[in-house]
C-alpha cells in the first residue's frame, strides 16, 4: 500500500566530503526568499537542464511551485546551511512528484546552487529523497534528464537508474526498486 509524500518535520545533518555540513529537511512555505536567492544562483545552462528549456523569471517561478507543492502527492527537501551559521540560506533541492495519491511511481527533480557543483550536495540530495520514495512504499522513481547533462546521467546511472532515449532526444532514467534490489542481490551471489 502506498503512503502519500505528507509532509514530516524530519532533518538531520550531513557533512560532505571535503567538510561542508548542511541541514537536510523538507521545503516549507516561508522558505520562498530563499528558494529564490538559490535559483537567482543559476547558470543559463542549469536553468536549461532543469527546465529542459527557458524560462523569464526562473527564480520567482521555482519558488512559487516549491513553496505550494500538493502535500498528498508532492514533497520537496532542501539542504540549509545551520541554524546557528548566521541567516539560512539553500544551496539545493530535490523535489518528488506523483501523478495522483494511488500512484506507486513519482517523478524526481533536483536542482543544485550552480556556483556550488562538485562537492557531492547533489548525490546526497538524491539519496535522501530516494530513501524518503522508500519510506513512502513507492515501486519507481523515474526522471527526465537533458541527453547532454552528463553530470546528471552519471549520477542517476551509480544510483541505479537504468536509462532510455525518448523521441524528443532526451534520457528518460527509471529506477524500479524491486528490479534493483534483485540486481544488486544477483551481483552480490556472483560476487
Amino acid at each position: 500500500m502506498n503512503k502519500p509524500l505528507r509532509k514530516s518535520d524530519r532533518q538531520h545533518t550531513i557533512k560532505l566530503f571535503a567538510g561542508e555540513v548542511f541541514q537536510l529537511r523538507y521545503v516549507r512555505p516561508d522558505d520562498g526568499p530563499r528558494l529564490v536567492e538559490m535559483f537567482s544562483h543559476a547558470s543559463a545552462q542549469d536553468i536549461h537542464f532543469r527546465l529542459l528549456g527557458s524560462a523569464h523569471d526562473f527564480a520567482g517561478q521555482m519558488a512559487e511551485k516549491f513553496t505550494h507543492l500538493d502535500p498528498e502527492t508532492e514533497v520537496a527537501i532542501v539542504a540549509t546551511t545551520l541554524p546557528d551559521s548566521g541567516p539560512e540560506e539553500i544551496f539545493g533541492i530535490v523535489h518528488l512528484a506523483q501523478a495522483h495519491p494511488d500512484s506507486d511511481t513519482a517523478e524526481y527533480d533536483i536542482m543544485v546552487r550552480s556556483d556550488f557543483k562538485h562537492h557531492g550536495l547533489g548525490y546526497r540530495l538524491m539519496t535522501e529523497i530516494l530513501q524518503c520514495a522508500r519510506r513512502r512504499h513507492l515501486n519507481v522513481v523515474t526522471g527526465l534528464i537533458s541527453a547532454d547533462n552528463f553530470a546528471m546521467l552519471q549520477m542517476a546511472h551509480e544510483l541505479g537508474f537504468l536509462s532510455q532515449r525518448t523521441e524528443d532526444n532526451d534520457v528518460e532514467v527509471r529506477l524500479d526498486f524491486a528490479e534493483f534490489d534483485a540486481r544488486l542481490e544477483a551481483g552480490l551471489a556472483a560476487g
